[in-house]
């Protein structure tokens, strides 16, 4: 078999930015394959989202509920090579394995090292080393982390091919009435403010709900924060942040969003809010773009890179600026037209095309570099 994947993060019911990028490439190598592929996935069945295989190519579903990749995929590598094993997220199985290519999405656990404590921080930074120390090629989501690759941890930067996300086809503007429909159904009764991705510390969510309470105090007209992708205990101190900062009377909490829906919001707020302490890319800056929303964005990491010269970046640091931006964008409708256009024009030099076929390309050069080694 030519390329093994790992496609244990791909056609999540629920993905977050990994699941969205392992599922995006996925489905496109399914659908036009350099190569034959076996597609290795912790599960009794082959997902229902995913495309029909060509010829040659196979599901390989071998479940277990825990140690998948270090005993499970492991065990499987050994036991039936591929010549190229490409894994889309971090983390290679043990072992002797085939030439490889490991996707490193960030380095935000160095970063951003408070959101990442004890065992959670230590297991990324050992996958991340090992990836530099065994993949034939790191595959990387922007500049910024192919350089913090190489400052933090000497990596060679000809290993490392820098390959952007894109933006799902689903995700665009939409038109006043679609987004009255979709505010309507999810109980959100006036202007508002959105973030996406509540499921990790890095998020730096809390931070804005305090911004939030600061720039629209209790007394006067305001509008809402919505924060999409929030449930279970991230969801609870996201109230209970609100409750400390007077803001929970305008706080919307609202669980897993599909494309529509998320269209919908992003394409109706008064500005989409990336208060993230770090990031190797930024896919929840680069949608809301897409769907014209006004992005107010911390200045580093990925998410700045993608941004630049189309969104609000502010100072992570500043309080007081996070205060008079989310002012200013609720204040200035003619700043929030500025910034929409602009962002629309950054966010078309993205898609996941054009992704996929870099990916493509890419695999199709290791796997021909991989039977060049065989007969040294």
């Amino acid at each position: 078999m030519a390329i093994g994947i790992d496609a244990s993060r791909a056609f999540e019911a629920a993905p977050t930015g990994i699941g969205v990028y392992a599922t995006q490439v996925c489905r496109g190598l399914i659908a036009s394959p350099p190569a034959q592929l076996r597609l290795y996935r912790n599960a009794r069945q082959a997902p229902l989202a995913a495309p029909p295989l060509s010829a040659g190519s196979e599901w390989c579903l071998i479940p277990l509920p825990r140690g998948w990749t270090r005993l499970r995929l492991a065990l499987e590598v050994r036991r039936r090579p591929p010549e190229l094993l490409f894994v889309p997220a971090y983390r290679l199985p043990p072992g002797r394995l085939p030439r490889s290519v490991v996707t490193v999405h960030g380095v935000e656990h160095r970063l951003a090292a408070q959101a990442y404590p004890g065992a959670s921080g230590q297991a990324v930074e050992s996958f991340v080393k090992d990836a530099l120390a065994r993949a034939a090629r790191l595959i990387v989501p922007s500049e910024t982390t192919r350089a913090d690759l190489v400052q933090l941890y000497s990596a060679d930067p000809a290993t490392i091919t820098v390959i952007p996300h894109g933006v799902a086809a689903e995700l665009g503007p939409r038109g006043p009435d679609q987004v009255a429909a979709v505010t309507a159904r999810l109980a959100i009764p006036g202007p508002y403010f959105l973030v996406v991705g509540a499921h990790h510390r890095r998020k730096n969510i809390p931070f804005l709900i305090r911004a939030f309470a600061s720039a629209f105090p209790a007394g006067r007209e305001r509008p809402w924060l919505v924060v999409a992708n929030a449930s279970g205990p991230s969801a609870s101190e996201l109230a209970q942040v609100s409750q400390v900062a007077g803001c929970s009377d305008q706080l919307r909490l609202l669980p897993h969003l599909d494309g529509e829906a998320l269209a919908a919001l992003y394409s109706g707020a008064l500005a989409a809010c990336v208060p993230s302490l770090y990031e190797g890319f930024g896919l929840p800056a680069l949608e809301a773009m897409a769907c014209g929303a006004p992005l107010l964005a911390g200045d580093v990491g990925g998410v700045a890179e993608v941004a630049a010269g189309a969104a609000l970046l502010v100072d992570l640091g500043s309080h007081r600026e996070w205060v008079e931006a989310l002012t200013r964008l609720a204040m200035e409708p003619g700043l929030r037209s500025h910034l929409g256009r602009l962002g629309l024009a950054r966010a078309s030099r993205y898609s996941w095309e054009r992704s996929v076929e870099d990916h493509s390309l890419l695999l199709a050069d290791e796997l021909a570099r991989a039977r060049r080694d065989q007969f040294r």
